[in-house]
């Protein structure tokens, strides 16, 4: 069940963090407008080639979201045994408000990206938005679940075991920005659905069975 007053929480908490996401994207912004000054020579460089750079700046951008805020596993579960929550009504509340805070602020940085670059992505509106919006909740969902089923508290840690994974997720992105014709791109649309579909499913095993 879904708790409006966690998610309300969250979001208070994301504008207090001092490695909030807020800070976090003006800094990307920057480095966006700073990357179409280094390539200078752009008429050289293929357009594919700033597609693939726009995929390592969202791998980039997701990961220090991800790795922004670890939590305290000892003080969270006090905190949900005090307010008798169940673990998987915070998962689920915390996954909506953090999707809340980061969709929308990829969209942005995306549209910054092309814009700045001059690039479009090779694929309707449509098709992008939802590949976005599947990459995020898949994110989001890995990074709580090795959060509360893991005991590694290092950034760093938590670094090497989530690039790889969102590198995974980039690649099935790949084919949709790049351009592929609209039957393949449903196709790739439903099996990021199926991904997204499993790692639920699989997380909400674990959070059901370690209640």
């Amino acid at each position: 069940m879904i708790k409006k007053y966690i998610i309300k929480k969250e979001m208070n908490v994301e504008f207090r963090n001092n490695t909030s996401l807020f800070l976090i994207t003006p800094t990307m912004c920057v480095l966006i407008i700073v990357f179409p000054i280094l390539s200078e020579n752009r008429f050289r460089i293929d357009n594919d080639l700033f597609l693939i750079v726009e995929l390592l700046f969202l791998i980039m951008f997701t990961t220090l979201f991800s790795i922004r805020n670890p939590l305290n596993e000892q003080q969270l579960i006090k905190e949900l045994n005090f307010a008798s929550i169940n673990k998987t009504d915070y998962f689920y509340s915390k996954t909506i408000s953090e999707l809340v805070i980061f969709y929308p602020q990829v969209m942005a940085l995306l549209i910054l990206f092309s814009g700045f670059t001059n690039t479009s992505l090779n694929s309707s509106l449509i098709y992008i938005c939802l590949s976005v919006l599947f990459f995020c909740v898949n994110a989001i969902m890995v990074n709580l679940f090795l959060q509360f089923f893991t005991s590694f508290n290092s950034r760093f840690v938590q670094f090497t075991l989530i690039v790889p994974i969102y590198i995974g997720f980039a690649i099935l992105i790949a084919p949709l920005w790049l351009g592929v014709n609209q039957e393949i791109s449903s196709i790739y649309l439903v099996m990021y659905l199926g991904i997204t579909l499993v790692i639920y499913a699989f997380t909400n095993f674990y959070l059901r069975s370690t209640k």
